[in-house]
């Protein structure tokens, strides 16, 4: 049973480093001691020139101001020993990717609110990258929470 759905969408843009930074972030407050947290993640990205890429982590916390050491929800692309190969491309590449997850939760009651941290960084510096991708009007970070009851 779906108990709940939150929809956010924010337009900027964001130059990101080779550091996880936490560039997006949301909370939702739960209506059930027994429920999981999906979420759906999309956002664009331009990658400036060859030879970069970028990775995402999300984390969780129950209060504000996530950081790299709470809860990690997932991270869901590849790394090598250079670090994370999101979009790596020989050349520029400007393009939307879109993460679906699961949070599987416990030890928390009806009530709590549970703050979610997107952390972005980018493989090297061989260029610039930024998310959303301001060279798009559109661009945005669109994130839909959905609470369902275990």
């Amino acid at each position: 049973t779906v108990l709940q759905v939150q929809h956010n969408e924010t337009k900027e843009g964001n130059t990101i480093t080779q550091s996880y930074v936490n560039y997006h972030e949301l909370n939702i407050t739960l209506k059930s001691s027994s429920s999981d947290i999906y979420i759906s993640f999309t956002y664009g990205i331009n990658t400036g020139d060859a030879n970069e890429g970028h990775g995402l982590r999300i984390y969780r916390n129950n209060s504000a101001t996530v950081t790299t050491s709470h809860t990690l929800v997932t991270e869901p692309y590849l790394t090598d020993n250079t670090g994370p190969m999101m979009g790596y491309a020989g050349d520029r590449l400007m393009t939307t990717h879109t993460v679906n997850t699961k949070d599987t939760l416990s030890g928390f009651s009806a009530g709590d609110v549970l703050y979610y941290g997107f952390f972005f960084r980018k493989r090297s510096n061989n260029a610039t990258v930024t998310i959303p991708n301001p060279d798009v009007t559109d661009s945005a970070f669109l994130t839909t929470f959905m609470e369902v009851q275990k």
